[in-house]
């Protein structure tokens, strides 16, 4: 996550992109490891790992959590969409929100809060 902070303070969001796109899939790792195993026991290593590290660090805000637990588990031969949403407020005591999350066959595995499903989805990044 420090590197994923730190990209985003110094790359342009399409460079950080390309660089952990590479980083998915330089994996030495089998895709069809996963295969047979069903996406919640594959994806809660990485919830736990992510959920873990962030809450020790800060500024491990969504995105940069959303980030790192997307190359992570693509890495891993899962497939991931990182979603980018906003919640727009239906009157002025609600502040405007953006969110960032990972959802892996239909579960979100970082970035769960429970007013998601108030967040309007702008964008879903996938692999390139």
């Amino acid at each position: 996550m420090a590197l994923v902070w730190t990209g985003l303070r110094v790359l342009r969001f399409p460079t950080l992109r390309r660089l952990l796109h590479r980083y998915a899939r330089s994996s030495t790792t089998s895709t069809t490891g996963n295969a047979g195993r069903p996406h919640s026991s594959a994806t809660y290593p990485v919830q736990w790992a992510i959920t873990t590290v962030a809450a020790r660090l800060p500024w491990a805000t969504c995105l940069v959590q959303a980030l790192a637990a997307d190359a992570i588990l693509r890495r891993r031969g899962l497939t991931s969409e990182l979603r980018i949403g906003v919640r727009v407020p239906r009157n002025h005591d609600v502040p405007f929100k953006a969110h960032a999350w990972v959802e892996c066959g239909g579960t979100v595995v970082t970035g769960a809060i429970d007013e998601l499903a108030d967040f309007k989805v702008l964008t879903t990044l996938r692999p390139q």
